[in-house]
């Protein structure tokens, strides 16, 4: 449970920045050229992975408020450690009558190294993690679990993922509730 309450602390997804929300608003040139049809290989496989990223984040709290992994593409974007967790987390979570509600919100997920030369490519995200809206509740009573709450609702959150057979994968994340953001 103790990842649990660490996650309902930490986790949000992102629906995009006001930058982008202002590009796409904004009209443009007809000569002016596109930059995604100039983005490098590195930058698309950065951008790439951050979208695997945010999907990850869209079906985890899924997957608690059922709680099972089975009906949700969680499987499509983690694996090893990430996927893990959500399996032992969802199935503890079932055992003592329990569920997520709300959802966590993501925000700022940006790449902070990227090793895209290797056999199998990485790269490290860091985002901040808002669960202050994301509850374990009790599944009968709809009544809010006692749980130790986090010292604060938002905090970063470092994740590691990998290219494995042309998809972008969750491999493991570390929730860092000694970081507010």
């Amino acid at each position: 449970m103790t990842v649990c309450v660490a996650l309902t602390a930490a986790c949000t997804s992102s629906s995009g920045s006001d930058d982008d929300k202002d590009k796409a608003a904004s009209p443009t040139a007809t000569t002016a050229p596109s930059k995604s049809a100039t983005l490098d290989p590195a930058e698309a496989a950065k951008a790439e992975a951050l979208t695997t990223y945010k999907a990850y984040w869209t079906e985890l709290p899924k997957a608690y408020a059922v709680p099972a992994i089975e009906g949700t593409d969680l499987k499509k974007y983690a694996t090893a450690d990430a996927l893990n967790k959500a399996i032992e987390e969802t199935a503890n979570l079932k055992t003592n009558g329990r569920v997520m509600t709300g959802e966590p919100v993501l925000s700022n997920p940006t790449v902070t190294g990227a090793e895209l030369e290797k056999k199998t490519p990485s790269v490290s995200i860091s985002a901040c993690l808002d669960v202050s809206k994301w509850k374990i509740t009790d599944k009968k009573t709809g009544q809010p679990a006692p749980v130790a709450s986090s010292p604060v609702p938002k905090y970063v959150i470092t994740s590691l993922m990998e290219r494995w057979n042309g998809s972008w994968m969750v491999l493991k994340y570390e929730l860092h509730a000694d970081q507010p953001c």
